[in-house]
């Protein structure tokens, strides 16, 4: 069995153009081979690297000779300008590594500040920069609670944020701001200050400085401050956005490179600042009111914990049900244990459906927690890796549209059995989706032989997520599913029923994606059954995915902080989960209760979804920053 070893292609391709300081040749390679078989093999694995091929009869030799002898030209002319060093800033070591070797074999240069930290640095060459790719390991700067109104002062009207490095224990990890050691423990800090020396260290080195941090309000942020912290030290500082970790997309990222949108952090800023003020106020009065240091509450964490109380309280409700087992059915309140049932065919259908959407964050965490038993914090994790691997596109998103990428890669799965559907979403967002269409098993075998390369290890979950991923996706863009779906008439002595049932389903997209239940058809004709008569809960226990859907549906939080939502109140021993199942501790209900009896007006469900419409406003240049603040703080000093 021959295989194509793809890096000696690549290697000797890469003799054909010639780095210079004034930038890269263009060069040409042709592939001759007999064996039609293994030529497309090879063509399939280099499709991998994001190497695309040209039948020979399709090339314009001649118009390819003028094009190299005119970059050539150049160089021996000088006229192009020269390639410039630039510091390419992500936020993760993960993403760091994964984009430098999508330019070849990186220099590494580990720098290490007075801790002994290190920052790493990879170096690589590419068509107009000589990039050196780091990372900032997240946010370098949060408000300070040391002075002003938690961390903000007020100037002749103005709100002025004051912000610090970022403080983390080394005994026992807390993170805070203020200089010093760890306010709980006593403990030596590790402090991003020596992190932003390092980079500025390598933006001296530079011409220019890029950050391609994630695409939101979070990562706009974190983009807003580094290039606040090294713009001095460069000529330019610039931005550039891509929603998948592949060589393509930095490359497009790269060449339409952007100014920051400062809305867009200015309503991050909003955010934080909202939080600091109200959430520190509320757990202030928490905790002088119960004596508690360990308590906090929050606008948004609040009405969640109250949904969670609700349902525990119906679900210590009792109703009487009877399954009929032989039926799969069940009645409420039956008042009898044995009971005659005639049943009818009504009407009989094959019918088409659509396939659901691709996934969102709140769709693939609930589907996560359902189908992979992954916690809402777990998935986002494990999908956060599959995003700086380049397996995924960016993960927090509440758009379901589907870029021409996006469908180039499902029709090349698909096939014949592609259908393009035109699923409606807002701005440069999109779905979740693979960013490659190879499903789990060639996943797996690509990254087993090292074609596909991955920065961090890729374990069961995470191929258990991406094909969850991958299946949701590929059946969003394949031929709907084709049902026979049967209508009943049951007739029992106090109450007649009608009963649909789908009895049968195929097609492509419910092969890859199973979002219908198949049941059997029920018996025609008259029979006597027996119930099973049982007091159940009136309803059940959230789940995870049931919580983060009523977000979604509420518009409380956003894809961002769902996961963040739900672990706030883990943390502080509001909630607990039990078999999969969320129940309210009594420390929570104290807490909900004392809150919502004097304090309604702020934590509400009603004010936490105008505060995000608000949040967005500010985002979409609809309102400005100072006037949010302003009404902000007049509701702060009401606040007691």
């Amino acid at each position: 069995i021959l295989f194509p070893y793809l890096r000696t292609y690549l290697q000797a391709s890469g003799r054909t153009s010639r780095l210079t300081v004034w930038g890269l040749t263009k060069g040409a390679s042709f592939l001759l081979e007999e064996d039609r078989m293994l030529l497309n093999a090879f063509i399939k694995r280099a499709s991998y690297y994001d190497v695309d091929f040209r039948p020979f009869h399709d090339v314009n030799l001649e118009g390819l000779r003028m094009e190299l002898d005119e970059s050539r030209k150049k160089i021996k002319l000088r006229e192009r300008k020269d390639i410039l060093p630039v510091l390419f800033v992500v936020e993760s070591p993960t993403k760091a590594r994964q984009i430098a070797r999508f330019f070849g074999q990186p220099a590494t240069r580990v720098f290490r500040d007075e801790e002994g930290v290190g920052l790493a640095a990879y170096e690589v060459p590419t068509e107009n920069f000589v990039l050196t790719v780091t990372a900032s390991l997240g946010h370098i700067t949060d408000l300070t609670t040391g002075r002003g109104i938690y961390g903000v002062e007020k100037s002749n009207g103005t709100f002025v944020p004051v912000y610090n490095s970022i403080k983390k224990c080394k005994r026992c990890g807390y993170q805070y701001t203020r200089d010093g050691k760890c306010p709980l423990c006593g403990g030596d800090p590790l402090d991003s200050r020596e992190r932003i020396k390092l980079l500025r260290k390598l933006a001296l080195e530079a011409e220019h400085v890029i950050v391609g941090t994630d695409p939101d309000r979070e990562g706009e942020k974190i983009a807003w401050d580094v290039l606040m912290m090294l713009s001095p030290y460069v000529r330019t500082a610039r931005r550039a956005e891509f929603h998948e970790v592949t060589k393509k997309a930095i490359q497009s990222a790269l060449r339409e490179l952007r100014e920051l949108e400062e809305k867009t952090a200015e309503a991050q800023i909003a955010r934080r600042v909202e939080d600091r003020w109200f959430g520190f106020r509320l757990s202030e009065i928490l905790q002088k009111r119960f004596r508690d240091r360990n308590l906090s509450a929050g606008r948004a964490q609040t009405p969640v914990l109250g949904w969670i109380i609700e349902r525990c309280d119906e679900h210590r409700k009792r109703v009487k049900i009877g399954t009929l087992r032989e039926l799969g059915l069940t009645i409420e309140n039956p008042p009898y244990e044995k009971v005659r049932v005639k049943i009818e065919k009504v009407e009989e259908k094959t019918e088409e459906r659509t396939p659901p959407p691709p996934f969102t964050t709140d769709t693939l965490l609930e589907d996560a927690n359902r189908f992979l038993k992954l916690s809402a914090d777990e998935a986002m994790r494990i999908a956060q890796e599959l995003f700086e691997n380049g397996l995924i596109t960016y993960h927090r998103t509440d758009s379901t549209r589907v870029s021409d990428r996006g469908i180039q890669v499902a029709r090349e799965f698909l096939g014949d059995k592609f259908h393009r559907r035109e699923w409606k979403g807002e701005g440069a967002h999109e779905c979740i989706r693979p960013t490659r269409p190879i499903d789990r098993e060639r996943l797996l075998r690509l990254v087993l032989e090292n074609v596909i390369h991955t920065s961090t290890p890729i374990t069961r979950k995470h191929l258990a997520l991406y094909d969850l991923i991958f299946r949701r996706f590929m059946a969003s863009q394949a031929e709907s599913a084709v049902v026979r779906k049967v209508s009943y008439s049951l007739k029992l002595p106090d109450r007649e029923l009608t009963v649909e049932r789908i009895v049968e389903a195929r097609g492509r997209s419910f092969e890859l994606y199973k979002f219908l239940k198949v049941e059997k058809g029920l018996p025609i004709g008259e029979a006597e059954h027996e119930l099973q008569i049982r007091f159940v809960p009136k309803a059940p226990l959230y789940t995870q995915s049931d919580v983060i859907r009523l977000m979604k549906e509420k518009g409380i939080g956003r894809p961002s902080t769902y996961s963040q939502i739900l672990n706030k109140l883990f943390a502080r021993k509001y909630i607990f989960e039990k078999n999969g199942r969320l129940i309210a501790t009594r420390r929570g209900r104290i807490i909900y209760h004392y809150l919502r009896t004097n304090y309604s007006k702020y934590v509400s469900e009603e004010t936490t979804r105008e505060l995000e419409k608000v949040m967005d406003s500010i985002e979409k240049g609809e309102r400005e920053l100072q006037g949010v603040l302003h009404e902000l703080y007049a509701d702060l000093t009401l606040l007691r």
